[in-house]
């Protein structure tokens, strides 16, 4: 038998602004919901959000960095980067090599039709983030980012 509960929406709603009020969550919800965005607007592509987090690194590097490197700037484990690596080779974003000076070191690289489009991946990142940023003056901007670095920084001191 199934019995319907009456659902105290003004109960719902202050508990939900309570939560919203939390500093830590509101940034998990923020992250959740680009991510999400970004997967939506990646789609047309071929790629996720997290595989076109790669690509901006290797493009911030001139095409070409360790896998290692890659690990690091994105904290993310060694498994979670091989996969994204392979799935972007199999797509045809980046290719990748053994190091000649080091047996053990991965070498990315960004292939053409990665390089093809950069061009469209920065004018996505710049609108997302605009649209992200609607309705904050510039020096609303500032202080945002300059708190957000101070959150980073905290957070990396604890980091296990």
């Amino acid at each position: 038998m199934y019995v319907c509960t009456k659902i105290n929406v003004a109960s719902y709603r202050k508990e939900a602004f309570m939560i919203y009020q939390e500093i830590g969550f509101l940034i998990k919800v923020i992250s959740e919901r680009m991510k999400t965005i970004g997967d939506n607007d990646l789609k047309e592509h071929d790629l996720t959000f997290s595989q076109m987090q790669v690509l901006v690194v290797l493009e911030r590097h001139e095409g070409t960095i360790a896998q290692k490197e890659i690990e690091k700037i994105l904290d993310v484990s060694h498994p979670t980067i091989v996969g994204l690596i392979n799935r972007l080779e199999d797509k045809g974003f980046v290719s990748s090599r053994t190091d000649e000076t080091d047996r053990r070191s991965k070498i990315v690289y960004l292939t053409d039709k990665a390089r093809a489009l950069g061009k469209t991946m920065r004018e996505a990142r710049n609108q997302a983030e605009k649209e992200l940023l609607n309705g904050l003056s510039d020096e609303e901007q500032t202080t945002l980012n300059s708190l957000l670095r101070k959150l980073y920084a905290n957070i990396e001191e604890r980091k296990v």
